[in-house]
């Protein structure tokens, strides 16, 4: 099975410099985290990241992702407006076309409102430049259309945080890792917030919203989290 570790650049994600090596075929830093664990394999960042925060010397088979590779993954997925601008999904998304895992975890992107616009690991929420998540988007219904793409190709997404997290995934351990599997939703289920997405405009223009209100996007998002239901029990 291939793991992918997502880590996010919340204050405690320092903690993953602890872990040992290999326990993930790959290691996807969400900005700053890349200085956390030198076994990272891919840096994600967005165009307004600042150069001298990105990493200068890369080591054997590490790679840096633009926005010139993951803007076209969320084009396939939907458009940002339905994957979330988040880069946490953003990463997530991306692992999911371009290493194919069986397994994603989270660590370090617990995504909590801090007010004021911003978020715990305001990084993994957040351009540098303060670009707003998105108009009455749901972080739990973004987190749950993920993890529906990623049930299709059979790979289950794990939460490693152990703090306050607003990622309804599965809560897992460093121990329990193997156990993680797929949630059991399939395409029939997610059939309302499809043809939701559909009518609003399928795929959607990065950049740019659905046509029609926040009211039809918050529609939406309320599709998806009806999908999931009871299936799985939200873990936040």
């Amino acid at each position: 099975m291939t793991k992918v570790l997502i880590l996010g650049s919340a204050p405690y994600a320092i903690e993953a410099a602890g872990w040992p090596v290999g326990l993930f075929d790959h290691v996807v830093a969400i900005h700053d985290a890349w200085s956390i664990r030198e076994d990272w394999t891919h840096m994600i960042h967005r165009r307004d990241f600042s150069v001298d925060r990105r990493p200068v010397l890369l080591e054997g088979d590490q790679k840096v992702v633009t926005e010139a590779e993951f803007s076209p993954v969320q084009t396939l997925y939907g458009g940002a407006p339905y994957t979330g601008e988040g880069m946490a999904f953003v990463a997530g998304y991306w692992a999911l076309a371009a290493l194919m895992p069986s397994q994603i975890y989270y660590f370090g992107c617990d995504m909590i409102d801090l007010g004021a616009g911003r978020t715990q690991g305001h990084e993994d929420q957040l351009g540098e430049a303060g670009r707003p998540h998105g108009m009455g988007e749901s972080t739990a219904a973004k987190a749950r259309r993920l993890e529906y793409f990623a049930a299709q190709e059979t790979c289950g997404i794990g939460n490693l945080s152990p703090y306050r997290s607003a990622l309804p995934y599965q809560r897992v351990t460093l121990e329990g890792l193997d156990r993680l599997r797929p949630v059991s939703v399939s395409p029939r289920d997610a059939e309302p917030a499809r043809l939701r997405e559909q009518r609003c405009g399928y795929p959607a223009a990065h950049g740019c919203g659905p046509s029609g209100s926040g009211r039809e996007m918050a529609d939406i998002d309320a599709a998806w989290l009806r999908c999931f239901e009871p299936r799985v029990a939200a873990v936040a």
